[in-house]
């Protein structure tokens, strides 16, 4: 197809703006489909970062009032965390981030939850309240022995075993390795003691008392005596492990929306400066063509009132023009060919009137 029409060019410039604005909705749809996948990805890390606190909040809950209920919220919680860490893959992969960050991360949270299992196992084992596991055996222990005669108000004994006991709950209170020894001590030195009014009943009772408040001490040296130290340490170091990784994650997706959006403006911005200078070339050529061939016209015209002149159309660019100056040839060629005869005729009436004055 020639463009050497006014339609053809009307016809191109409406082509090149509708391939122009298509090509801009395309781009627009395309890269407004990634940047909402991207900010799902942001949400989806933002509400991880939720349940990460929310976590962390329930296992500080747990471990000041040692109720199973915080345990439960802990464990909901990270099957929420681990279901938007299954739903956050599938998008990642689409994008050039390393998958091995949501594989550490996957993992991190797996050792995050099986530590926490063991804290809630251990203090479980200590005991949730004074009544349970280690503690209560201890208490009940105690009672038994404070109901033997050998124990009576006044005794060394009962001075002895109320050192022990003291002992015990210094340790309790401070996490000081010293009372539980000093009390395990205390414990040995009453079962070692040799006395008459002492019955078997009550050895017994010492030699389960002793091993239940070691049995404590070690407990709780496991568990942590500090907040840097054992299980609650190592819990502690995992959630800020997690913690970070979470962080490595978001900062690794910052620039690929910032890339994203930097594309959508640079291909927005080239397809719209991409049309407007074709758009502007057709227009500029168009005019001057049409300003040419407008000025032969006029020219053509003003011409012909004194001579006779013919138009060439391939000097007059657009097809509707050369048509019209085909036409203006011919209208000038029949103009003059009509004048020619006239101009016979007139000669042939001028002679015959002067052969009919002659004669």
């Amino acid at each position: 197809m020639k463009f050497d029409s006014i339609k053809s060019r009307l016809v191109l410039m409406t082509l090149i703006c509708v391939v122009g604005m298509g090509m801009l909705v395309v781009s627009q749809h395309y890269f407004t489909q990634r940047l909402i996948e991207l900010n799902q990805q942001r949400n989806l890390l933002l509400r991880m970062g939720q349940d990460l606190l929310q976590m962390r909040r329930h296992e500080k809950d747990f471990l000041m009032r040692h109720q199973q209920e915080y345990f439960q919220l802990f464990i909901e919680r990270s099957e929420s965390f681990s279901t938007r860490l299954n739903q956050l893959t599938p998008l990642i992969s689409d994008y050039d981030m390393p998958m091995s960050q949501l594989g550490n991360l996957a993992e991190g949270l797996d050792e995050y939850q099986q530590l926490f299992q063991q804290v809630v196992a251990l203090q479980t084992k200590i005991g949730l309240t004074p009544t349970s596991g280690l503690l209560g055996q201890m208490i009940n222990t105690e009672g038994e022995l404070l109901s033997q005669s050998y124990f009576d108000v006044g005794s060394n004994a009962l001075i002895q075993l109320d050192g022990a006991r003291l002992a015990i709950r210094d340790f309790q209170l401070t996490r000081n390795n010293y009372y539980a020894t000093l009390a395990v001590q205390s414990i040995e030195l009453l079962a070692q003691e040799r006395n008459a009014g002492k019955s078997e009943q009550v050895n017994e009772l010492l030699s389960v008392y002793k091993e239940t408040v070691r049995a404590l001490a070690i407990a709780h040296q496991t568990l942590g005596l500090t907040h840097n130290e054992g299980l609650v340490g190592r819990f502690r170091r995992q959630a800020h492990n997690v913690e970070q990784q979470l962080t490595l994650i978001d900062n690794a997706l910052q620039p690929i929306i910032e890339n994203q959006e930097q594309k959508v403006k640079i291909y927005s911005i080239s397809i719209a400066v991409l049309t407007s200078v074709l758009l502007i070339l057709i227009l500029v050529k168009s005019f001057a063509t049409f300003h040419r061939a407008f000025s032969n016209f006029v020219m053509f015209f003003y011409r012909c009132k004194r001579q006779y002149q013919r138009m060439d159309p391939r000097k007059l660019g657009f097809a509707e023009f050369k048509s019209l100056a085909e036409l203006a040839n011919e209208m000038v060629e029949s103009r003059q060919a009509i004048e020619e005869r006239l101009a016979v005729v007139e000669a042939e009436l001028a002679q015959k009137q002067r052969k009919s004055e002659t004669s």
